[in-house]
This record gives structure tokens, C-alpha cells and sequence, in this order.
């Protein structure tokens, strides 16, 4: 017995599968978007503070050169104090290397990262 095939790249056996009416696609837990919503009014958060960063660091040449200068000598803690003097309230982490930083601004459920180049 011969089936018809809808589209002729499908595997015979594979269409055979859905035609047998006891198949059923996994069941997959039921949608809670509670986490989801906080976790997304959290990054709305950090965006605010990455917006600070970036405006903060844009406006100011000495608060940009202050913070070149402490991480071409590796005082990262300094970098971080340097970096909440814009405002930021989320916690944060840096890292940087001699072309630029990476500012990551963290929560419980959510990260953003500033990533901006300074050569």
C-alpha cells in the first residue's frame, strides 16, 4: 500500500509517523511568565544603568581617562569606583584588556553587558 506523500523530501517512514493517530507530540509544561516578567523589569533596570555608563563616560574626557588609566594598571576596583560615579546602582563587574572593557551589570535574573572599545 502506497501513501501519498505531501512533499517529496519527507521520509516515507518519518510521514507514517504522523499519520498514526496513537503519536503525539511531547507534552511540554504549562507557560508561567512570572519569572519571565521580572527577569525582564530587572534588565529593564540594568538598561537604565548602562544607559548612565554610556552617557556618563560619553560626556566626561577626565572620567574617561581616569578609567583608561587605572585599567592600563590593573586596578580594577578602582575602574568600578570610577564607573559607579555615573550613578550605577546595579552591581557590576568589569574586565578589560588594552583594546577596551567590558562592563557587566548583574542580577539575580538578568545581565547586561557594555562592551566598548578604547583603541
Amino acid at each position: 500500500m502506497r501513501y501519498p506523500i505531501p512533499c517529496y523530501h519527507v521520509n516515507p517512514s518519518a510521514a507514517r509517523l504522523y499519520r498514526d493517530a496513537s503519536w503525539r507530540p511531547p507534552a511540554y509544561p504549562s507557560v508561567n511568565t512570572a519569572s519571565f516578567i521580572r527577569s525582564a523589569k530587572d534588565a529593564a533596570g540594568l538598561l537604565a544603568d548602562a544607559q548612565l555608563v554610556i552617557y556618563g563616560i560619553a560626556a566626561s574626557p577626565e572620567l574617561s581617562r581616569r578609567i583608561i588609566a587605572a585599567a592600563q594598571e590593573s586596578k580594577t576596583e578602582t575602574v568600578k569606583r570610577l564607573i559607579r560615579q555615573t550613578g550605577v546602582k546595579s552591581n557590576l563587574d568589569v574586565s578589560f584588556n588594552p583594546d577596551g572593557i567590558h562592563i557587566r551589570l548583574l542580577h539575580s535574573r538578568s545581565r547586561f553587558v557594555v562592551a566598548l572599545q578604547w583603541s
